[in-house]
Order: structure tokens, then C-alpha cells, then sequence
């Protein structure tokens, strides 16, 4: 976002909030965190603020961060895949105990 897109997001909160004026410092900030953001999106959010609330919003209330795709769900779910054909395998293949010889008289399985 632009400083001139921050200047109308603060002009539009000033002109509807009549007890809102804002400090140098202030301004500023909004300068600074505003950067990153959408003016379209953070347009929305306020429009949004200024229907529900009489109060002006604080940054955090409008702002509307943009985030890079991220795969890991999908690589987790596959190494989750993999580790469990990976510890069943080797429960099927390492870890079948014979049944007692006492036991075997009354079970269908061979091992457990």
C-alpha cells in the first residue's frame, strides 16, 4: 500500500469518527505497518469496522496481511503415509510372536 492509500484509509476514519484525530507519530506507524498490506482488502475491513462499530479501529482491527502458499499439510500427510506403511511393515515382518503351544489349541491365528 501506497502513502497516499494510508493518508485516505486515516482522512476516511477521521471524517467518520469525529473525536479521532490522529498524532504525527501515529501516522507514521500506519505508514510503517501499512506497507505490506492490500489497500483493497484493508478498504473492505474498514468499511466493515465502521458499520459495526462507534469506535475508530486500532491497525490491528483492518489489517489484512497477505501469506505465501504453503505445502507442509501435504508433505506432513505424506510423511505420515510413510511412516505408518513404514512401522506396519515392520510390525508385520519383526514383531509376530509364535502362540503358546497351551494357547494355539484355542486361537485361529498362529502368531500375534
Amino acid at each position: 500500500m501506497t502513502k497516499d492509500e494510508v493518508m485516505k484509509l486515516l482522512v476516511l476514519i477521521e471524517s467518520v469518527y469525529s473525536n479521532c484525530s490522529l498524532k504525527d507519530e501515529t501516522v507514521l506507524q500506519w505508514f510503517q505497518f501499512c506497507a505490506e498490506m492490500d489497500y483493497a482488502k484493508v478498504l473492505a475491513r474498514l468499511k466493515t469496522h465502521i458499520r459495526k462499530s462507534p469506535f475508530p479501529p486500532a491497525i490491528g482491527e483492518i489489517a489484512v496481511f497477505t501469506y505465501e502458499e504453503n505445502h507442509f499439510p501435504a508433505t506432513l500427510q505424506e510423511w505420515m503415509k510413510k511412516g505408518r506403511e513404514r512401522i506396519e511393515c515392520e510390525y508385520n515382518v519383526n514383531n509376530r510372536i509364535p502362540i503358546p503351544e497351551w494357547l494355539a489349541e484355542y486361537s485361529t491365528r498362529k502368531s500375534i
